[in-house]
């Protein structure tokens, strides 16, 4: 973290007009201690108030109704269907025990563009199903054995059960005006029992979930689950008796256990000006097709990073600051600033910048670039990339402190782990080192070095697999 009120060190190239521009988005960007402080301690409030109810709080704090730890002794064959945009994975994960063993087989379908919408979603899910059975035809069956299946899917869905949630909405380009109000465990199950496969669906789930799940099979002191990549979420363990919402004749539950809540945290800061957002935040906001929705994920996902660096260039050229007052049609195009130019430009420490050179001129379309035009969109970029990391740093660090203020899973001896997947984090070079760098200074001092971050590299996919075997044990556990 730095101090915004220190000037910026002078950089080699630039004069004397452009440094000061550059002190000035210094001061906006780079958060100090204090402001770090009052996002974590938002962070926290929002995140109570989500526990209580479903209207108090930016932060829906969503009951995956799934309870207990994976001990990475469990054996056996689950099957994991996701679906994510117009993709579709089907799994099949062989859990061989002996702390976290596993053989995994999967496959990866198309929607085609005729399927995104419709007058009838069953089309769309017999597609689905017609995918399912062509994958067992690739793996293979066995005979008189019927596979539990969870379900990771897009769409929002209000779940009232580890097996049970009606469709809120579909998003993602689908449009289906019949599929909203389905209970789709239900509906998948009719059409796949119409197909004769031997599949129960025994859960549906969130990525979150299953990034800490899937990291929690082979590590079991894992208690938090984070995607990043186009956008982020977060999924961490609660006691059932901290869940008032829960609190309802309805929910068959055990106070006693813990339950892992998705706390949909990219909407954090989107209704009550939680977070230290700039007249450019809110400009990319304003511009956003979900205005005043999301703003999390705006400051710190691969989904708007790029645009915003976009916005300060062009800024910085009305100022006459910066490639000679001009611009280009894909700089001035929304979204021309590709999120993954500000991973060369970040990295370029080449004496005469040549790839920030290649990005300016050979992606950006701008006809030449100075020195001190090339240090300044490095140093952009920095400042957008250091503050985005900086606040997931900081809400992972507001999580963290909640669970050890309320002994959620913690074990002086294990400590914690937690999972993180998603493109951003895993191909931004300097994300992670940040992150961590942020955590370990806004926890306390004796529990950093209990803390273990490890990046999940194989298909979250996995961990929906492992929901399904969850069910398999919570269920068992309610009939016993």
């Amino acid at each position: 973290m730095g101090n915004p009120t220190i000037p910026i060190e002078k950089l080699k190239y630039v004069n004397e007009q452009q440094q000061l521009v550059l002190e000035e988005l210094h001061r906006q960007f780079c958060l100090d201690r204090e402001t770090l402080e009052q996002v974590i301690n938002e962070f926290d409030k929002e995140l109570k108030a989500g526990l209580l109810d479903d209207r108090s709080s930016d932060l829906n704090m969503i009951p995956s109704f799934v309870t207990g730890y994976p001990t990475g002794q469990e054996k056996g064959t689950y099957l994991a269907l996701e679906i994510i945009g117009m993709d579709i994975y089907a799994c099949q994960v062989k859990l061989k025990g002996e702390g976290g063993k596993l053989a995994i087989n999967q496959y990866q379908y198309k929607i085609p563009q005729d399927l995104m919408s419709g007058d009838d979603f069953v089309v769309l899910i017999d597609y689905v199903v017609e995918c399912v059975s062509d994958f067992l035809g690739r793996v293979g069956t066995q005979d008189l054995f019927v596979y539990p299946m969870a379900c990771s899917l897009c769409f929002a869905i209000k779940q009232t059960a580890l097996n049970n949630g009606r469709i809120l909405s579909l998003g993602h380009g689908f449009s289906y005006p019949n599929g909203v109000g389905v209970d789709i465990v239900q509906l998948m199950h009719e059409r796949m029992q119409i197909k004769g496969l031997p599949i129960k669906v025994v859960a549906i789930t969130n990525d979150a979930v299953c990034v800490l799940l899937a990291h929690a099979y082979q590590h079991s002191s894992t208690r938090l689950g984070i995607v990043h990549s186009l956008g982020t979420n977060c999924a961490y363990y609660e006691p059932v008796s901290h869940v008032t919402k829960l609190q309802d004749p309805s929910f068959q539950h055990n106070d006693r256990q813990s339950m892992i809540i998705n706390t949909e945290w990219c909407n954090f800061g989107s209704s009550r000006r939680t977070l230290p957002c700039t007249w450019f935040d809110r400009k990319l906001d304003r511009e956003s097709i979900n205005p005043q929705y999301h703003v999390f994920e705006k400051m710190t996902t691969g989904i708007a990073l790029g645009e915003l660096v976009r916005n300060i260039l062009i800024y910085l050229v009305d100022r006459d600051v910066l490639f000679g007052g001009e611009s280009s049609e894909t700089l001035n195009r929304q979204h021309g600033f590709d999120t993954s130019y500000m991973y060369v430009c970040e990295a370029d420490d080449s004496e005469d910048l040549e790839d920030t050179r290649i990005v300016i001129e050979d992606m950006l379309h701008l006809s030449k670039s100075s020195l001190g035009d090339r240090e300044i969109v490095r140093r952009v970029c920095q400042f957008v990339g250091m503050r985005a990391s900086t606040l997931v740093g900081a809400a992972i660090a507001a999580v963290v402190k909640h669970m050890v203020e309320h002994g959620i899973g913690f074990s002086e001896e294990e400590g914690y782990s937690i999972s993180i997947s998603g493109e951003i984090y895993e191909d931004y070079p300097s994300f992670h080192p940040r992150v961590c760098q942020t955590i370990k200074e806004l926890i306390p001092e004796h529990i950093a070095p209990k803390l273990s971050v490890g990046i999940i590299k194989h298909s979250r996919i996995v961990g929906a697999a492992i929901v399904a075997m969850m069910a398999e044990k919570i269920a068992a556990n309610t009939t016993s």
